[in-house]
């Protein structure tokens, strides 16, 4: 097994503990999103994309905890440093170097708002997986009102390119679809 298979292996282990059912799907699916956007993604970028939402799992802080939906900026920012710190730890128990370690944390500390080009291609990865399986679980969570602004997050923090690809996505639920849709105004 090669160390990316054990440190996969060992996040795939943690992320069940989140109290958001989907985050192993969530997790799978951003490693695919980054594989599309960028094919010859190192493994710093591959591990960020298996481990961004690591936090939830082990602090099991969501979301729904915001009282206040206008500090949600400031939650994500949170969030993000707090899943770099965890998958930080975890590598450093898997011997990664430490110029490894400090890529994946820059990485994932800045998951929710992007910066450089890797930033970005992890934050797009991101919001497409939202887009293909998790809106009718958050809409279940979170109700309505906070879905649309989820979906509005999500969809306004994409580059055009991801936005586009956003807009392909052919969602199984008809109500999810015109949700999705209205939303955005598409």
């Amino acid at each position: 097994m090669t160390k990316f298979e054990q440190i996969q292996k060992e996040i795939e282990s943690i992320l069940p503990n989140s109290p958001v059912k989907e985050e192993v799907t969530h997790s799978h699916l951003v490693l695919k999103w980054v594989l599309k956007l960028k094919p010859n993604a190192d493994e710093a970028l591959k591990i960020a994309a298996i481990s961004h939402d690591i936090d939830r799992a082990i602090t099991k802080i969501t979301e729904k905890d915001l009282q206040d939906y206008s500090k949600i900026n400031e939650f994500k920012k949170e969030h993000s440093l707090r899943s770099a710190k965890f998958i930080g730890e975890i590598m450093e128990k898997h011997n990664y170097s430490s110029e490894v370690i400090k890529k994946v944390q820059h990485l994932v500390g800045s998951h929710e708002f992007g910066g450089d080009e890797e930033q970005n291609i992890l934050m797009n990865a991101d919001s497409l997986a939202y887009f293909e399986n998790n809106v009718p679980f958050y809409l279940e969570r979170n109700g309505l009102e906070q879905t649309k602004k989820k979906i509005r997050f999500m969809y306004d923090r994409l580059s055009d390119k991801a936005k586009n690809l956003v807009l392909k996505i052919k969602f199984k639920d008809q109500k999810i679809e015109e949700l999705v849709r209205k939303s955005l105004n598409k």
